[in-house]
């Protein structure tokens, strides 16, 4: 694993098991549990299949509720991307702020300017779990998977909860993500929350309703 010297509250990480612990003894009878979560955004394609993510490392949708709600849910903690969503983030709003930026990447000699490089999954997850000296203020009890496809296939076995916003409308894309629904059908997932179908406050594009639909994985 790499790190940039340029972020505050440098902390070094150290050797552990990827995932979530139920209850990990940091000392002083203080017992530590971790949630990973993924947070994803998606609609159908233009051929009525679901899950359609994005087009060429890009959203071809615009949707400010879904960008709020991003930010709520994940400000003051880790967040984990590969290099490509890191990529494709707008260079005025990289790193996320107050947020600790982890991007996994298997090319060691790979740099991203105020952020960490994790070479693997079970680093990227390890080096969020790690607090800072001294205290950044990050809560590091919740971490967030925030993309792209082929990182989310991969954390799915250390994830406890999925954190979806469905998009009705049909766009181009190329990526897609999970399909929920049938995890939910063998029993693997459960469905514990979800909003209903609301109109954007401002329309934008094709995307006509929207709605946030929140997965458990059961135990």
């Amino acid at each position: 694993m790499e790190h940039d010297s340029s972020r505050s509250g440098y902390h070094e990480p150290e050797p552990g098991i990827a995932g979530q612990q139920e209850a990990e003894d940091w000392g002083d009878d203080v017992v530590k549990t971790f949630s990973v979560n993924l947070i994803w955004a998606c609609a159908q394609d233009m051929q009525g299949r679901p899950g359609g993510m994005g087009l060429n490392g890009g959203i071809t949708w615009h949707l400010a509720e879904d960008m709020g709600h991003f930010k709520e849910l994940t400000v003051s903690h880790p967040v984990i991307m590969g290099r490509k969503t890191w990529d494709s983030l707008d260079p005025k709003h990289r790193p996320l702020p107050n947020r600790d930026n982890i991007v996994v990447s298997h090319d060691p000699n790979w740099h991203a300017a105020g952020a960490a490089v994790a070479n693997d999954i079970d680093a990227a997850l390890d080096y969020a779990r790690q607090e800072a000296i001294p205290d950044d203020g990050l809560d590091r009890s919740e971490i967030w998977v925030i993309g792209g496809a082929q990182l989310f296939k991969s954390m799915m076995p250390f994830a406890n909860k999925a954190y979806v916003t469905y998009i009705r409308g049909q766009f181009d894309a190329d990526t897609y993500a999970p399909d929920m629904d049938e995890l939910v059908s063998r029993g693997a997932w459960s469905l514990e929350d979800e909003s209903p179908w609301t109109a954007p406050v401002k329309a934008e594009g094709d995307v006509e309703a929207y709605r946030f639909v929140t997965y458990r994985k059961n135990s």
